[in-house]
């Protein structure tokens, strides 16, 4: 779950989601920018997910079920954020 032993949870700063069909992709950053945390999640695990995280801000590429995920995040205490999918860089192999 953690990518650096050292950091905990708490000093998560940025999530990032990647929505799918069925499974959610979550790489969260400190404030320094050090990766924290990399998950996959089921769609229905979102919001058990998310209570256990701090508050903080979540970015995600606008798709149609980004506005539906932003209401239920921002309703829990978090800060969403929709990109529009020309700022979103593709993932790159290698």
């Amino acid at each position: 779950m953690c990518a650096k032993k050292t950091e905990s949870l708490d000093e998560l700063a940025v999530v990032g989601v990647d929505l799918g069909k069925d499974t959610f992709h979550l790489v969260g950053f400190d404030r320094v920018g050090q990766l924290v945390m990399r998950k996959q999640i089921k769609r229905l695990a979102l919001q058990s997910t998310f209570e256990q995280l701090p508050r903080c801000i979540v970015g995600m590429e606008a798709c149609l079920s980004a506005h539906f995920v932003s209401r239920t995040l921002r309703g829990m205490g978090f800060e969403p954020r929709i990109i529009p999918a020309i700022y979103v860089k593709p993932f790159n192999k290698g």
